[in-house]
């Protein structure tokens, strides 16, 4: 019961805290899409826990609302990742002093997680699962292709006339 009143705690707290959604930090999108940073800052589609790995690795407390999407996310052009979530950060204490000297603004934060996030170990094993799925849709492709190809007989069939 205690744990549920501080989850309930911090989550009427972070509703205080700055928000950054994955599209701020994401290389793929312009301004009008959603950029809040210069593309050198930025990285290849980010998600809502890596922003929030760069997070903790800073040692701030977060939230992550899963279910968020950017505002403009509806406006993207065909072939775009959607990316959900949202990820609320304390970077300053109640004295509007930063709690991590490495970030002490938004747009220190964004940038930082946008250098970071290539590095970050869990966004490898992503990215080797996504390459891992592709592989095995490409050969069930395949043998299925071969199998169609195995029940076709060769040669001209006879015409009726």
């Amino acid at each position: 019961m205690a744990q549920q009143m501080d989850e309930k705690e911090l989550i009427e707290k972070s509703k205080k805290w700055p928000a950054f959604y994955p599209n701020y930090i994401n290389r793929l999108r312009t301004y009008a899409q959603g950029r809040k940073i210069k593309k050198e800052d930025c990285c290849d589609n980010p998600t809502a826990i890596e922003v929030a790995a760069i997070a903790s690795a800073l040692k701030l407390k977060f939230v992550i609302e899963r279910f968020k999407l950017h505002p403009r996310a509806f406006k993207l052009k065909p072939g775009q990742v959607v990316l959900p979530g949202r990820v609320r950060v304390e970077l300053w204490d109640e004295n509007k002093e930063p709690i991590n000297e490495k970030v002490k603004t938004r747009k220190e934060f964004m940038a930082f997680a946008g250098k970071n996030i290539p590095n970050l170990k869990i966004r490898h094993e992503r990215i080797r699962q996504a390459q891992a799925r592709i592989q095995a849709h490409q050969a069930a492709v395949e043998k299925a292709q071969s199998k169609k190809q195995k029940g076709k007989k060769k040669g001209k069939k006879g015409k009726r006339r």
